[in-house]
């Protein structure tokens, strides 16, 4: 009966233990608004699931050096969240489709741990990108986020589509029902100094410097319809939306 009541006693905790991602606590106060109104957990990432487009509109996580440091491979197990129970996107809406299957929180800053980089393969981090914006302009811009990492030490890192209408968002459909996003936004959080900056770009070939796609906060938020650094002091939030752009590129 004693053990019985042990069992009891730690279960919650344990569940607890496994909905809430271990880095919840770094980048909660960071956690853009919902317009969905779905907050999926993974052990070091969370999204914003939308039933509508079958696909996140966005994805955080938190980044540290030692983190790039390690690097565990690929594990291409993509696959549906069981917990969804179909509603995400699978792989047969993408066959054929012409389009990648894109992350949004890139498996190279999950490498550190083997199944932390297999939790990026979970549907609900995947978008449709075109194979052009996929493996050109977007991966030079997750390439120089972990430039970054590497030089301000802890950072938080937000990336989503546009679910409004700039000028549209989606143009179009695959498989069954699953939206095709028209732009793609990545926000870089310098935690320690309290700096942002923004990118929004077309899901098609990136042409010049990918600073040529910079956005502020501001505008970012008018455009997407959602308030990015709303759980953080009224100062910070202005400070954070200051974009000194300029300090974190040079």
């Amino acid at each position: 009966m004693k053990k019985l009541l042990l069992i009891l006693l730690f279960f919650p905790l344990l569940s607890l233990g496994q909905i809430a991602p271990l880095d919840l606590e770094n980048y909660e106060q960071y956690m853009p608004t919902s317009s969905c109104g779905e907050i999926i957990h993974y052990s070091y990432y969370s999204v914003s699931f939308c039933d509508k487009y079958k696909l996140s509109e966005w994805t955080i996580h938190y980044l540290t050096p030692d983190r790039l440091g390690e690097k565990q491979k690929r594990t291409n197990d993509f696959r549906q969240d069981p917990r969804l129970n179909g509603r995400d996107a699978n792989l047969s809406d993408f066959k054929r489709s012409g389009y990648d299957r894109g992350h949004l929180v890139p498996a190279a800053d999950m490498a550190f741990d083997s199944t932390r980089i297999s939790e990026t393969f979970f549907m609900t981090n995947m978008s449709p990108q075109t194979a052009a914006f996929n493996r050109g302009g977007w991966k030079q811009v997750e390439s120089r986020i972990r430039k970054w990492v590497h030089e301000f030490d802890t950072v938080a890192i937000i990336t989503g589509f546009v679910t409004g209408d700039y000028p549209i968002d989606i143009i179009d459909y695959i498989g069954d029902s699953v939206a095709v996003p028209k732009y793609f936004y990545k926000v870089f959080i310098d935690i320690q100094r309290k700096r942002s900056l923004a990118f929004l770009m077309p899901n098609e070939r990136i042409t010049g410097n990918i600073y040529d796609y910079l956005i502020t906060i501001k505008d970012l938020e008018n455009i997407t319809g959602l308030d990015f650094f709303y759980k953080v002091d009224d100062m910070d939030e202005i400070i954070f939306e200051m974009n000194p752009e300029k300090e974190i590129i040079k």
